[in-house]
């Protein structure tokens, strides 16, 4: 946790308030052998012993006080807006607050872990449908949404600039704080302030199998 502070006030900083109150902080949980990660119960996220100590863990349930959390999900179809949005944020926040090598590291991280969920099996990120996907039964509950999304974001920020995709994500965080967002709110968003067509880069990254950096 020794960036979780400097992480939190810059998602406040970039992306707005914290809308679950003044305190807040991980809370350790024993899951049981094998599991790891965290899960985004703010103000106090959930994280297994095995992950307490890994700082992007704690970066990456922090962003879901603004995505996952402080905007929810339309459907479980846009599972991409909550997991990939904060993976994206993740790596940007670890940049702008460790250090460029440490993103770095990071991304070569993101990159070797989609190669891995792809091998075991791909889906779909972002299915064109509302409320007709079972989220475990179908798939989607891996980290192709996590590992796509990210990879989507990263290329919108080539296309627009970093600086200028944080606006559009404070933006939106402005606009749906407390609310309901699908994926596409995010796309037309996008288009609306940047003036550039993410779709191209949506049907790519997350209505396609494969990866289409390869």
């Amino acid at each position: 946790t020794a960036d979780l502070v400097a992480a939190f006030s810059w998602y406040e900083s970039t992306l707005g308030p914290y809308p679950f109150g003044g305190r807040v902080g991980a809370v350790e949980v024993e899951w049981g052998p094998g599991a790891i990660g965290g899960m985004e119960h703010h103000p106090y996220w959930h994280v297994s012993t095995s992950a307490m100590a890994d700082g992007s863990v704690q970066i990456h349930e922090a962003a879901h006080g603004w995505f996952g959390d402080g905007v929810r999900l339309r459907c479980w179809e846009d599972f991409v807006l909550s997991e990939g949005t904060v993976s994206y944020l993740t790596a940007r926040a670890t940049g702008q607050i460790v250090g460029a090598a440490e993103e770095e590291d990071l991304w070569e991280d993101y990159d070797r872990e989609l190669d891995l969920a792809i091998s075991r099996g791909d889906v779909i990120a972002w299915p064109d449908s509302c409320g007709e996907v079972d989220i475990l039964e179908s798939g989607l509950f891996s980290r192709i949404p996590y590992m796509k999304g990210a990879f989507f974001y990263r290329a919108v920020a080539d296309e627009v600039g970093a600086g200028f995709l944080d606006g559009v994500l404070a933006s939106f965080f402005e606009a749906y704080a407390g609310q309901a967002a699908g994926m596409q709110d995010m796309l037309d968003l996008i288009r609306a302030q940047t003036g550039f067509d993410p779709s191209a880069l949506a049907d790519g990254w997350l209505r396609s199998l494969g990866r289409p950096d390869r």
